[in-house]
């Protein structure tokens, strides 16, 4: 068959053909990419609604076996966004008003075991004096401050990505009533 004065390219596509269909597929990937990153992008501090912690505490310390901290009252512009009790366990989770996320929790396992379930990767960083209480203060991944404190077989666990002078201010907050 001979070949039309055109130039077909059956056989052998010109460059400009190739780089054509590369730019296609590429701008093809490109919105996949974005479509899937608007899909499934999953950030927890803007999809969880705030809740009122303190029904949540009002309605465990009845029932808790042990002394279920909780703060007084949380700063202007501070959420909590998660809580959980069982009368084994106690959780509160906060968002500050910078972005921040401070975790409580209590819970009846050694400090070691409370440690390795909520603080995995952490490392020790001293002790510190909040309110007359010592805690042992640990370092985590990506800048978190780790609290820890046993006391009658409960352990108290504090995690966060704030400062420590904010993570120490949220513990002084903290109240068995």
């Amino acid at each position: 068959m001979p070949m039309s004065s055109t130039g077909s390219s059956r056989g052998n596509p010109a460059m400009g053909d190739i780089l054509r269909s590369v730019a296609v597929l590429g701008l093809i990937v490109l919105a996949l990419w974005a479509f899937g990153k608007i899909l499934f992008t999953n950030d927890t501090a803007k999809t969880i609604d705030p809740i009122d912690y303190a029904k949540v505490v009002e309605q465990a310390r009845p029932v808790a076996s042990f002394p279920l901290l909780a703060p007084t009252s949380l700063p202007r512009g501070w959420e909590a966004r998660t809580a959980r009790f069982d009368p084994e366990a106690w959780h509160l989770g906060v968002f500050t008003d910078s972005g921040d996320y401070i975790g409580l929790e209590q819970i009846k396992v050694s400090a070691d075991r409370a440690v390795d379930r909520f603080a995995e990767g952490s490392k020790p960083a001293g002790k510190a004096e909040v309110d007359g209480q010592e805690w042992s203060v640990r370092s985590g991944p990506k800048g978190r401050w780790i609290y820890v404190r046993a006391e009658d077989g409960v352990t108290t666990l504090v995690n966060s990505s704030a400062s420590r002078k904010v993570v120490e201010r949220y513990i002084s907050s903290l109240s068995t009533s």
